[in-house]
């Protein structure tokens, strides 16, 4: 339970306990930690935010300081903390539909172009989501795919691959379970289609899932963009890397990318964040429209 600002915490008066402070020293030993484990840059003056995504955490380990926080990260069992840090400090913000002209044009001219050159009926048709949260992209992609394949394109063959440094994210996605709330982006059509509504209300309101003829094909992988000997052998026709590259400084940027696209195939499409067009893009990667690029 939250509370505003000297409200009581239980009958009797009592408060609670001030939140921990950071120090500047802290904050940047903080913030060297988490580019050290994941390469994520988190700028070290804004430390309201990391007091307040790590408070909680503190308070959790019966920790009244950062001091003996870090010195946890940094001990011989830190490695899951040091996960736990990383996974607090991204804001897994996502939606249906987010950013919905880059669906619009996959629907209309990506996905056309490439059943026209065989990929999906040759090979499969892989759409990854590089930095899939809790989900609702991929599915969004794959409920595109299911019905691009009742139209003009055919059948196709067709998967899924949702990636993500967050383990509890990922959890949420393969779970594809959300509320009335999350799939707000959905038509009503699209949700008779593909969403299973629960059959008695979970806390009071009822929860949807998506159907298990998408969920078979999808798989989940926990992964760090920045470090290919850990990555499984995916190769895509179609990757979306939004809203994730302003989490990197511009050199790991760069690196992302280019460990990307040796994964995305000739012919194949790679989608970023409208925000985050690039600004040279790498050799063999073309510009189609802003914040989507074709592999050559």
């Amino acid at each position: 339970m939250a509370f505003s600002s000297g409200e009581s915490a239980a009958a009797g008066g009592a408060t609670l306990p001030s939140a921990p402070r950071l120090t500047a020293s802290e904050a940047g030993l903080l913030v060297a930690i988490l580019r050290d484990h994941c390469g994520l840059s988190i700028p070290a003056e804004n430390r309201s935010f990391l007091e307040l995504r790590l408070g909680r955490r503190l308070r959790n380990l019966g920790l009244t300081s950062f001091s003996p926080y870090i010195a946890l990260l940094l001990g011989a069992e830190g490695a899951t903390e040091r996960q736990f840090l990383a996974e607090s400090l991204v804001t897994h913000t996502t939606s249906f539909f987010r950013e919905r002209a880059h669906f619009d044009w996959l629907n209309d001219e990506g996905l056309p172009a490439l059943a026209q050159q065989g990929t999906g009926r040759i090979s499969d048709l892989v759409v990854w989501s590089a930095a899939c949260s809790t989900g609702q992209e991929l599915w969004t992609a794959a409920i595109l795919l299911d019905r691009a394949c009742r139209g003009p394109l055919g059948r196709l063959r067709w998967t899924v691959v949702g990636t993500d440094l967050s383990r509890s994210a990922l959890r949420r996605a393969q779970g594809a379970t959300y509320s009335e709330e999350e799939i707000a982006g959905l038509p009503e059509d699209w949700r008779s289609d593909y969403l299973l509504r629960s059959s008695r209300p979970v806390g009071g309101r009822h929860v949807f899932r998506i159907i298990p003829e998408l969920r078979r094909r999808a798989q989940f992988h926990q992964i760090n963009l920045l470090d290919p000997g850990r990555m499984p052998g995916i190769t895509a026709d179609i990757i979306f890397l939004r809203n994730v590259l302003i989490y990197f400084d511009l050199p790991d940027q760069g690196r992302v990318i280019h460990q990307l696209c040796t994964r995305l195939r000739r012919g194949g499409y790679l989608l970023t964040g409208h925000s985050e067009s690039l600004v040279q893009p790498p050799p063999g990667l073309v510009p189609v429209q802003p914040s989507i690029y074709r592999k050559d």
